[in-house]
């Protein structure tokens, strides 16, 4: 499955495989491209605003040359003459200030994703999340008889925190090694003879 983003100078490509995720991103700066596996998707979330910083900067020049322009006109014998520089400095400062793109920032071990905000982002984060728990549940969703049961506890909570195992999954699982401890099962069954209540 193959997710294309485009916003302003951003251009952004997701192919979802089986196993990993191909990511490329190019804009004005220039273009990058990787692929990572889903394990290795952090669950962290980010954001960042873009804007062009160089309107702003442009902008504020004008801006300021066509305020000192115009303060300059007060002493001709003219009378008060708007420069133009500063209409064009405030509609340059205006598209700076409007003009931008939301990231949702996801952190992987090989750089960040760039998911720009939208519905189509919430589409791509919820595949990312989807194929990420699937990957993780084929890898370390079982229980190694040469693991303790302790261990088998760790491994699920970890399963259940990485988002892997909902609630109930991981409810499930520690009632079934629970039923394999030996010690819980020793401790559960009641010696003959000793009262219950």
């Amino acid at each position: 499955m193959e997710i294309r983003q485009q916003k302003n100078s951003n251009k952004i490509r997701f192919v979802f495989d089986e196993d990993s995720l191909g990511y490329s991103i190019e804009d004005s700066s220039g273009s990058r491209s990787f692929s990572v596996g889903y394990t290795d998707i952090s669950r962290d979330r980010q954001t960042l605003l873009e804007r062009n910083q160089w309107l702003g900067n442009v902008g504020l020049l004008w801006l300021a040359l066509g305020a000192a322009l115009t303060g300059f006109s007060l002493m001709g014998d003219e009378g008060l003459k708007v420069s133009i520089w500063l209409w064009v400095g405030a509609a340059c400062y205006a598209v700076y200030r409007f003009r931008t793109t939301r990231f949702t920032i996801v952190p992987t071990d090989k750089g960040n994703l760039y998911v720009i905000d939208g519905e189509e982002g919430q589409r791509i984060l919820q595949e990312i999340e989807s194929r990420r728990a699937v990957q993780y549940r084929n890898e370390y969703d079982f229980m190694p008889e040469s693991e303790t049961p302790e261990q088998h506890r760790a491994r699920f909570k970890w399963l259940h925190r990485e988002g892997a195992l909902s609630d109930d999954d991981l409810r499930q699982r520690l009632a079934t090694v629970d039923a394999l401890d030996p010690a819980r099962v020793e401790q559960a069954t009641p010696e003959l003879g000793v009262r219950l209540n």
